[in-house]
């Protein structure tokens, strides 16, 4: 999953201390105001679903105060196994365009959907057209080439694929907050898990940060997480 930073006309970074102590103020309320939901660090727009299988909460965007009393960190929190899982749709991507490469211009998004009309000609509804087999995809659509190679790349590999690491990224683009990209060796992202993560990262100053050794590979899935999530859905 190649992730990418929204659009900034005027970066947060770029505000006045006054500006930014403003915005402080009213995000420590709204934590105040969540802290029943969440915890009393953090507050988030994604809800952590109870019941859920521990293995559907891989990632989590949430907002919590710096310690300077006027930073506001905006982070997206991922798992081991979710950076690993991403690189890995990566590879299948790479590869899926090597084989039969991506034309945008005869895949116009005007084309993405298609009208539907009812049998007085009114406009009911758009659908989008169903993925074309490709015969360098050996008759799967792409998506089905992608997600069948993901499967395989996973289980062939014996660690020299793609190495993992723990890190906190920061990246002071961002309109709302600074931006703070983090990956963690959990099994899943719960509010214990996010707690610790900020506890973490406040003690080593907030500052970027990557882990030396990488995660290692019997620590990581052994298949895709639609694999795993039916597997766990039958058991």
């Amino acid at each position: 999953m190649r992730r990418h930073r929204p659009f900034a006309r005027q970066t947060f970074a770029s505000l006045s201390n006054h500006k930014q102590r403003d915005l402080y103020i009213r995000l420590r309320s709204k934590i105040k105001q969540t802290q029943r939901v969440y915890s009393p660090l953090f507050t988030s727009h994604v809800l952590i679903e109870s019941g859920r299988q521990p293995i559907g909460h891989q990632w989590m965007d949430l907002y919590f105060l710096g310690l300077d009393g006027r930073t506001i960190w905006n982070a997206t929190l991922r798992t081991a196994n979710q950076a690993y899982w991403d690189a890995v749709d990566d590879f299948a991507r790479d590869q899926a365009e090597a084989l039969c490469p991506y034309a945008l211009a005869d895949n116009p998004p005007h084309r993405w959907f298609q009208p539907v009309y009812g049998p007085t000609g009114r406009l009911l509804h758009y659908v989008m057209p169903e993925a074309p087999k490709e015969a360098a995809f050996g008759g799967l659509t792409r998506f089905e080439f992608m997600r069948q190679r993901a499967s395989t790349l996973i289980q062939q590999d014996t660690g020299d694929m793609v190495q993992i690491h723990e890190q906190f990224d920061i990246d002071r683009g961002y309109a709302y907050g600074i931006g703070l990209h983090a990956v963690i060796d959990v099994p899943s992202i719960d509010v214990q898990a996010i707690d610790a993560f900020i506890q973490r990262f406040r003690s080593i100053g907030e500052l970027p940060w990557k882990c030396d050794a990488p995660v290692p590979r019997h620590q990581l899935p052994r298949d895709t997480l639609e694999v795993l999530w039916k597997a766990g859905s039958a058991g």
